[in-house]
């Protein structure tokens, strides 16, 4: 069977079915006995107090304070939080971060010499604090939450000190980008202007977002003045207010004075994107797909906006102009979010407000998003910015396939961490895209795209590469400058709506409708590393040809599987094995992925969703017990691994980090006489905050299984025969060109 027949094998969903797994577990060694761990948080809590009661009245909101609990890192589960320690003191969880610490015993023989663990804010009266810090040497270990006492490694209060991030120097006024914790019986927001206003700070009240349980806030402020202003409880960080990316293109040269002959049909697909960036020059001659929507109230536009939302859109619609120009896959709004204040020291929340504005009021109208745009600051492992958390909760309940530029700063200093992807391509609900240098094999990342990691959960960052042209092998978009001619640029800015283009492409070409989840887990899936490093690249350089992305070899075959995942049972998907005899090996590859809700005010624990997969590769293969007894379900064996998704950097990160990885992708090969009805077990987890869900819901998925088998030549084909009611060809609607194997 030739390949331009062997499509994609969609309908996995079918062979699914929900299984009840018995879960493991047990008690812990502690590190600290109780008279210990009782001693340890006594001193702790006393050194605390002497901070805590140093603070102005007017810095404690409603009489209330904020501490810092950290965790031992053998305690940093849902499970292990300590919510009936903090409900018999009379406190609550706000938030949560990670650190590393050097704990002063472990409980056991092997462990690390450091480890990450979680840092929690918690929240309660003063007076609580005062009355924790006198009675806990009075307790017993039947009173409530003592046995938590030695999951406890420090208890600590913030000086203003360790809030502050990234104050300019040498000026005589700043502006702050404040967050606050905003879990509180009384207004923190109006506590703090007060509080700031009383020390000569100015709050921007009206200017505040709240997303989840955090209220950022802009505040001008004198230098002298910010360390006072940090003294507020509530206050989590205060850093100095990032700028946007620089959205002027960078251009090299017309490429050979070619100018190139725009289609004039109607897109390929139905579908629409919006395009939030700089806005469009006038006559820009691409109305027949395009729509300029300028929001109410934006100021005038600027040259340089234009010619990036320009060059953007151009990407977006043909791709990369080496020849001539291909349909478009689908109609644009290009929503215009820049105007002439860009630059000042509030364009950030003004950008923000006008995509969210924007995304809100027209929730069901868009397949696709692109974002080209963002503060240019490096991610922080610790915080999570108001554009990241602001898109990902928003995406978290949009059906649609958003695709962000990671930045260009991939050349500053990598010992700082300011090479590191730009928000909010930290986001877990995007497809954060960077550039490579040429769409030949002979591929790398571009030196200017950012690079990875992300913050965990969402650790592998960039998802993929997408080219964005170089000095040497320019990316090819119209000119803003003369009407029909071809310019060179580069820039990842330009990368991601090539990748979007791909993906809109190849949604409009399938007649069975893909979900937009279901279409980012096949682009990582068919990504390729090529043997890069994956800080460098992510899951590799995404896949731009169709045919490539569409059909399969005739030794393997693509198995899409989507729908939904229950709560408290597994998921069971069988891997398609064709009938009748193996031969030689198999690689087994998969991809995982799932949309979860966040919660930024809990960047340890950001993602209220996770997965645990358990591969089954025999299904005759029980465990037996001493007493006799099988195992209700057969052996399980390691797949998705902890190295593979965080490499050489898995001892600096959370034990339990794999679990809220929302993205799981992975490649094993295997001797075809060990598979025999393998199947893998999908467990989702559910929290809100550190603790556990109050009311989950089943969460949609989209798993992409691919298996080849080398010394099968007709092995596509006998699978599709063996399941030829059940899994259905994706075959496309349009003419696909299949490059020869």
């Amino acid at each position: 069977m030739p390949r331009q027949n062997n499509f994609l094998l969609g309908n996995g969903e079918r062979l699914t079915h929900a299984v009840t797994v018995p879960s493991g577990g047990g008690d812990k060694n502690p590190p600290y006995d109780f008279p210990r761990a009782k001693k340890r948080v006594g001193e702790r809590l006393r050194a605390a107090r002497t901070v805590l009661d140093a603070l102005p009245v007017d810095a404690c909101p409603g009489g209330e304070v904020v501490a810092v609990l950290t965790m031992h890192p053998r305690y940093i589960s849902k499970s292990d939080f300590p919510d009936q320690l903090l409900r018999s003191v009379g406190m609550r969880a706000v938030g949560s971060r990670s650190s590393t610490v050097v704990p002063e015993e472990w409980g056991v023989k092997k462990h690390k010499d450091s480890a990450v663990t979680q840092q929690i804010f918690v929240a309660g009266q003063r007076t609580a604090f005062d009355s924790w810090a006198d009675k806990v040497s009075t307790w017993s270990e039947q009173h409530d939450g003592a046995s938590e006492l030695s999951h406890i490694e420090d208890i600590t209060a913030l000086t203003p000190e360790e809030k502050l991030r990234n104050i300019p120097d040498g000026r005589p006024e700043v502006m702050l980008e404040v967050v606050l914790h905003n879990d509180a019986p009384t207004d923190v927001l109006r506590s703090f202007a007060a509080f700031a206003t009383k020390r000569g700070a100015l709050p921007l009240v009206d200017r505040a977002r709240t997303v989840q349980g955090l209220t950022f806030v802009p505040v001008r402020s004198t230098p002298d003045r910010v360390r006072e202003v940090a003294e507020f409880s509530f206050l989590r960080v205060a850093r100095g207010m990032p700028t946007l990316r620089p959205l002027a293109p960078t251009l090299f040269r017309s490429v050979a004075a070619r100018k190139v002959v725009l289609p004039t049909g109607a897109p390929i697909g139905t579908a629409k994107a919006v395009i939030f960036d700089g806005g469009l020059p006038a006559n820009h001659g691409l109305d027949r797909w395009v729509t300029l929507v300028e929001p109410s109230g934006i100021g005038p536009a600027v040259p340089d906006g234009q010619h990036h939302g320009f060059a953007v859109t151009s990407a977006a619609l043909f791709g990369h102009l080496k020849g001539e120009a291909e349909s478009p896959t689908c109609f644009i709004d290009h929503v215009r979010v820049c105007d002439n204040q860009t630059g000042s020291d509030l364009e950030l929340f003004d950008v923000i407000d006008r995509i969210t504005a924007h995304l809100n009021a027209h929730s069901q109208d868009y397949r696709y998003l692109n974002l080209s745009l963002g503060p240019r600051l490096a991610i922080d492992d610790h915080e999570v910015t108001v554009f990241t958390a602001s898109l990902d909760d928003l995406l978290a309940r949009l059906n649609m396939v958003a695709v962000v530029a990671v930045g260009n700063d991939g050349e500053l200093d990598p010992s700082s961490g300011l090479n590191r992807l730009q928000p909010p391509s930290d986001g877990v609900n995007v497809l954060a895209v960077g550039a490579c240098d040429t769409e030949a094999e002979s591929w790398a990342r571009a030196t200017y795209s950012c690079v990875g990691p992300g913050r965990s959960p969402g650790y592998v960052k960039p998802d993929g590469m997408g080219f964005g042209g170089s000095p040497s092998d320019p990316f090819c978009v119209l000119s803003p400058f003369a009407p029909g001619e071809v310019v060179g640029i580069q820039g990842t800015s330009f990368a991601a709506p090539y990748v979007l283009r791909t993906i809109a492409l190849a949604d409009a070409a399938l007649s069975q409708s893909l979900e937009p989840l279901t279409l980012r887990a096949l682009a990582i899936h068919r990504a390729d590393r090529n043997g890069h490093d994956q800080k460098d690249v992510g899951w590799g350089r995404f896949e731009s040809d169709l045919g490539d992305l569409l059909t399969c070899e005739d030794q393997e075959s693509i198995i899409v599987f989507q729908g939904f995942l229950p709560v408290g049972e597994h998921l069971r998907a069988p891997l398609p094995l064709p009938k009748g005899p193996l031969a030689g090996k198999i690689q087994l590859s998969a991809t995982l992925l799932i949309s979860p809700e966040v919660d930024p005010e809990h960047a340890t624990a950001y993602t209220r969703s996770g997965l645990e997969v358990f591969f089954r590769p025999d299904s005759r293969n029980f465990k037996t017990y001493i007493s006799g007894k099988q195992s209700a379900h057969p052996k399980t064996k390691a797949f998705f691994s902890k190295k593979n998704t965080y490499g050489a950097s898995e001892a600096d990160l959370r034990d339990d980090g794999l679990k809220w990885e929302p993205c799981r992708k992975q490649t094993r090969v295997m001797r075809a006489a060990s598979l025999f009805d393998p199947c893998f077990d999908i467990y989702y987890h559910h929290r809100e905050g550190t603790t556990a869900a109050s009311n989950p819901q089943p969460i949609p998925y989209a798993l992409v299984v691919g298996l080849t088998a080398p010394k099968m030549k007709d092995f596509y084909a006998r699978v599709a025969r063996t399941y030829a009611n059940i899994l259905i060809p994706l075959r496309p609607k349009i003419q696909i060109q299949v490059r020869a194997s």
